[in-house]
């Protein structure tokens, strides 16, 4: 038995190696051809590392060309301009790791099915010269877990498979060689138990690391492995029931479905393989998410760029048109061979398919290309079908994914996209966009979501904003992670109106409802809102539209949350006018002429802001319209042909004109839409909707962090149910720097436990602080382990005075390092003081709804003279950096001092600023950030609210809040 196919089922296939796919194997082999006269596979000696300059345009953020052959050289595809510096090859290393693993999958293909001796050399001095260098690279400085020639494990699991895989074909016709050990001992077996060690849930990478250690426990002949990857609490079974969702489609969303479903392929066919049984519903799922992706392709046959999608991709690639070949080998679909007809249409163009740089399963997409048999995978020669039964397209219909929550309604042939994204909220790579309102007209993006850029660049937040897209936002704040509930659908085949209609919680206390009514040539856009006080309330339409009926725009500033993800901070420029009724407005979007009549029945007013447009594309403008109230309804009428020349609006509904003959007359009847044509003495009504059952949920998922582990000393556990723990009161002023570290007294742990720790009134000038010991159990790890790290400590101390609350941290460190003030990350996305020994403080307040603030604190300490030692040093200042500040100012001071033995950092509140009236509850986190000086990044956390079992990557300076542990301030 192989890891993939069985030797006989590789012996059967030769015949169709050498037969109808002859064409796909001759063309896999001149793809080889530069690589198999070059000799001897070159090897790079430097980890792969992810920059925020490396791989992209710094001029248009445009990917740069990935070539093979050529690692200090980079062209921008956009502007032809070469790049060469040392971050563009740090960048190339990935991708070339990746197409090398992947030409030894090609290679030792060939091999097992035509006997291509050349091919066989290549794929075994590929695998060698990884076996020897392999264990010199550092598994140090990841970004998203450890890895030793990447900086993401995930991307080694990618190339790991690839180098699985290859070994496995190779041996398919000899047996075991001494080779096969090698490889075995010095990647396979090591690579996988570092995979191993770093579990990503229901991420979408977790599915590449459930495939290389299926792979891996096959060819190692571990069952163990193979179970922990089919039906461990994270592997193929899990992801079956949480994360393919019902109607086939990934959680997170389009991009990441092909990303993961590429993955999961994986992982089914290695389970097949060697007899693992899959639940029948598991099953029906993948065979259903083969052809999710085509059910919602955009007119120019592009997926939505929903979530952290890539901007306006084709279905047009070879990729996709192998995924189609694979599912149909499971099985007939007619939406399969639809879509591979509209894959392998003939076509004038031409282009190269982009197969020959693939890397691997990391894919970097390319414009659509004509597409034959002979552009696939390696994958379809061990598995297509040996013919096609004749391919036949259909126009596409509407289609309601129940599962994503997301309703397509079709018009004009499909040229009319119009959808309601309402429902799963996508995880880690959502956005907060329930209630997201496309519009598409054939090539013409009207109302359209515009994904994601760079993730290591600032736009990135811009993307993740609610402002970003075509959704509502309360109080400036982007909304609230949550999942919205269909309330109606009613879409018939050969009918002119449709509607979809859903509801959404977007903020606390906010509630809304979007109604859109879709007909030939117009579309009804429906928003009801309902809050618990008087709210702002937003609704951006992302379309550079014009005012038809008079007013005049003024420069204002355009008010709203100050949040990384708010997105507000990105607005270049805005205008401010008054609202009145029905006002119209008209725009030019490619070759269609766009008119829009808007009407908000509380006072509003409207905005048109300049803000980021499509990843790699220049700024655009875009409409906002602004109200505030309790409670209201925006409607407005979208037309693109031209037909509707008025409309008008009144309390009870819409009357919408089509020229002097017919009229279209929406009332809203209770749930129910109704829809009366009157046409010179006809008259016809439609009613649409009515009250839907109602829906089931979607499974719940874990999320990505994990819950924090109970600890030595005292660790609450920050929850709701922890009771609060009152601060000790000193009665004067507070101690100079340095005392209140030398009188810190353990807290008891039965503490925690008691209502409240008993403060006197007679409480001392020095009152001893709370004290918490922090070590391995509030050790939050990257890949070196609490001890590895030389088991770092920490101390903090809280403490009450009759104006301030104190905060004081006391670290262990033989070699302090304080990163020095940097404008820009030169590494990522993050703040970064986090690669810096430092604290991160997060306090809160219960009094308000809302009130919320962090800090990141780095130690700027002056130089000590030599004849001084560190205990004497004078203090340090402290940069301070506010991250969060949701309520009213909270002003913090903070001072430093090193220590013969690490560092002391002390912080104060104002606790009338904290709490109103200077007592009260409050909550409060802590994080000590540690680094060595051999490292670019942290190495880990000390984190007061526990962080056993966690990871440092992808938290930046974020912290739950719910996790804080909760305090009180007593008169």
């Amino acid at each position: 038995m192989t890891v993939l196919l069985s030797a006989q089922a590789i012996v059967e296939r030769r015949s169709i190696a050498c037969g109808t796919l002859a064409p796909l194997a001759a063309s896999l082999r001149a793809d080889l051809a530069p690589l198999l006269a070059a000799g001897a596979p070159w090897i790079p000696p430097e980890k792969a590392q992810l920059s925020r300059v490396g791989g992209r345009c710094p001029a248009h953020g445009t990917q740069l060309e990935f070539d093979p052959w050529s690692p200090r050289a980079h062209r921008c595809p956009d502007c032809g301009t070469v790049f060469q510096e040392e971050e563009h090859y740090r960048w190339w290393i990935m991708n070339y790791q990746l197409w090398l693993a992947e030409r030894a999958v090609h290679a030792a293909t060939l091999s097992a099915l035509t006997d291509d001796a050349a091919c066989a050399r290549l794929a075994t001095d590929i695998l060698a010269a990884y076996a020897a260098r392999y264990a010199q690279y550092p598994n140090r400085d990841n970004v998203l877990g450890p890895t030793r020639p990447f900086f993401s494990t995930y991307l080694e699991s990618i190339w790991l498979l690839q180098l699985t895989v290859a070994l496995d074909l190779l041996e398919a016709g000899d047996g075991p060689g001494a080779l096969g050990a090698e490889v075995r001992e010095r990647i396979i077996r090591p690579s996988a138990a570092l995979i191993a060690s770093y579990d990503e849930g229901l991420s979408n990478r977790q599915v590449y690391n459930n495939a290389a250690l299926a792979a891996a426990g096959a060819l190692l002949d571990e069952p163990s492995l193979l179970a922990r990857a089919v039906a461990g609490p994270s592997g193929l079974e899990a992801h079956f029931a949480r994360g393919l969702l019902a109607d086939g489609t990934w959680y997170e969303g389009e991009n990441y479905h092909l990303f993961a479903h590429r993955g999961l392929w994986y992982g089914v066919t290695i389970a097949e393989a060697h007899g693992h049984v899959l639940s029948s519903e598991g099953r029906r799922r993948f065979r259903e998410a083969f052809a999710t992706p085509f059910a919602t392709a955009l007119p120019d046959f592009t997926f939505p760029s929903r979530r952290d999608s890539q901007y306006r991709v084709s279905l047009r690639q070879w990729r996709m048109a192998e995924s189609c070949e694979l599912g149909l080998a499971r099985g007939d679909d007619p939406r399969l061979i639809s879509a591979l007809a509209a894959l392998y249409r003939p076509d004038d163009g031409a282009g190269a398919s982009g197969r020959a740089t693939s890397t691997a399963e990391a894919e970097r997409n390319t414009p659509p290309v004509p597409l034959t048999r002979s552009s696939l995978g390696w994958k379809s020669l061990l598995f297509a079908r040996e013919s096609l039964p004749p391919l036949g397209g259909r126009v596409p219909a509407s289609v309601h994914l129940a599962g994503q929550g997301l309703a397509v309604l079709r018009r004009d042939e499909a040229r009319t996209f119009v959808a309601l994204d309402y429902g799963e909220s996508g995880g880690g790579h959502g956005h907060p966009d329930r209630l997201n309102f496309w519009l598409v007209v054939g090539e013409s993006r009207i109302l359209e979501d515009v994904g994601t850029g760079s993730y290591v660049d600032p736009t990135l937040h811009w993307y993740r904003s609610t402002l970003a897209h075509n959704a509502p936002l309360a109080d400036g704040r982007s909304q609230w992670r949550a999942t919205g509930v269909l309330t109606g659908y009613d879409e018939r085949a050969g009918e002119k109106a449709g509607l979809v209609s859903a509801r959404a919680s977007i903020a606390p206390g906010v509630t809304v409802e979007r109604t859109l009514v879709v007909m030939d040539d117009y579309v009804i856009d429906e928003l009801r809102w309902t809050a618990d006080r008087v709210i702002t309330f937003d609704v951006p339409y992302h379309v550079d539209a014009e005012m038809a009926n008079g007013g005049r725009w003024g420069s204002a500033v355009l008010a709203g949350g100050r949040g990384l993800e708010d997105g507000f901070d990105f607005i270049a420029g805005s205008e401010h006018l008054t609202g009145t009724p029905g006002r119209l407005f008209h725009a030019q979007v490619g070759d269609v002429r766009v008119r829009a009549w808007v009407d908000c029945d509380t006072p509003h007013e409207w905005w048109r802001c300049v803000a980021p447009g499509p990843p790699g594309d220049r700024r655009r403008r875009f409409l906002l319209l602004r109200s505030r109230a309790r409670s209201g309804t925006a409607r407005s009428v979208w037309s693109w042909k031209g037909t509707v020349s008025a409309c008008a609006f009144d309390p009870g509904g819409i009357s919408i004109s089509r020229g002097a003959w017919e009229r279209h007359d929406h009332r809203r009847d209770g749930d129910a839409w109704q829809v009366t044509r009157v046409r010179r003495s006809e008259q016809t009504v439609r009613r649409l909707g009515g009250a839907l059952p109602a829906c089931e949920g979607t499974t719940p998922r874990a999320t990505a962090e994990s819950s924090p582990s109970a600890g030595a000393d005292l660790e609450p556990g920050a929850n709701a149910a922890t009771p609060s723990l009152a601060l000790p009161v000193a009665a004067g002023i507070v101690p100079p720097l340095g005392e209140v570290a030398g009188s810190l007294t353990t807290l008891p742990a039965t503490a925690v436990s008691a209502a409240a720790v008993e403060v006197t009134a007679d409480a001392p000038e020095h009152a001893a602080p709370l004290r918490f010991p922090l070590g391995r159990a509030h050790y939050r790890r990257s890949e070196a382990t609490w001890e590895d790290a030389g088991a770092p400590v920490a101390t903090v101390g809280l403490l009450a005075t009759p104006t301030h609350v104190v905060v004081e941290v006391a670290v262990r460190a033989d070699t302090p390092t304080f990163a020095p003030a940097l404008g820009d990350n030169p590494l990522d996305n993050e703040h970064p003081d986090i690669n810096s020994d430092g604290v991160q403080l997060y306090v809160g307040a219960a009094q308000g709804a809302g009130r919320y603030y962090s800090w990141i604190l780095v130690p700027e300490p002056a130089p000590v003279p030599a004849h001084e030692p560190a205990s004497e040093a004078a203090p340090a200042r402290v940069r301070v950096t506010a991250r969060a500040a949701f309520g009213p100012p909270l002003p913090l001071e903070a001072s430093a001092r090193l220590t013969p033995d690490g560092w002391v950092l002390r912080a104060a509140m104002p606790r009338a600023a904290l709490v109103s009236g200077g007592a009260g509850d409050f909550t409060l986190d802590l994080i000590v950030n540690e680094i060595s000086p051999d490292r670019a990044r942290r190495r880990g956390q000390l984190v007061l609210s526990g962080g056993r079992d966690e990871w440092i990557y992808l938290r930046g300076d974020r912290q739950d809040a719910a996790r804080a542990l909760p305090f009180c301030l007593p008169e």
